[in-house]
């Protein structure tokens, strides 16, 4: 269940799929997006936050690290090249989830680091 969400995450952010992304996640899901940047409560929050983060990011490739599993809770680094507006960049972060019985995320908090330009991962990234 934990590694379907992980993939699963990084191929809807990947492809701007919209209701796929939402559907990862529980009717009551917190989403906290970079600690003190936003929390959005519930699906139809997080459908306006993904929807603003396809126009910020525009055309995105993600890459997904091998997902860390500890009963219900599932953490997993991301590396994402994006380039909007004829402006490339790099988002490198991870997150950890909670996933409910049926294996949609009901608490997910993430973290990143913004890179100007397009940088490839690491040697051991995502192990």
């Amino acid at each position: 269940m934990a590694v379907a969400f992980v993939e699963s995450y990084g191929r809807t952010w990947e492809a701007w799929d919209f209701s796929g992304f939402v559907d990862l996640f529980s009717d009551e899901v917190a989403y906290v997006a970079h600690a003190m940047e936003e929390t959005v409560v519930g699906r139809e929050a997080l459908a306006s936050y993904i929807r603003k983060e396809a126009d910020e990011q525009g055309q995105v490739s993600v890459r997904m690290g091998s997902p860390v599993i500890d009963g219900d809770r599932v953490a997993a680094e991301f590396w994402v090249t994006a380039t909007s507006e004829g402006e490339d960049a790099t988002i490198v972060g991870g997150f950890i989830a909670r996933l409910g019985p049926d294996g949609r995320c009901t608490f997910f908090r993430e973290y990143w680091f913004d890179v100007e330009g397009h940088a490839s991962p690491y040697e051991g990234w995502g192990e």
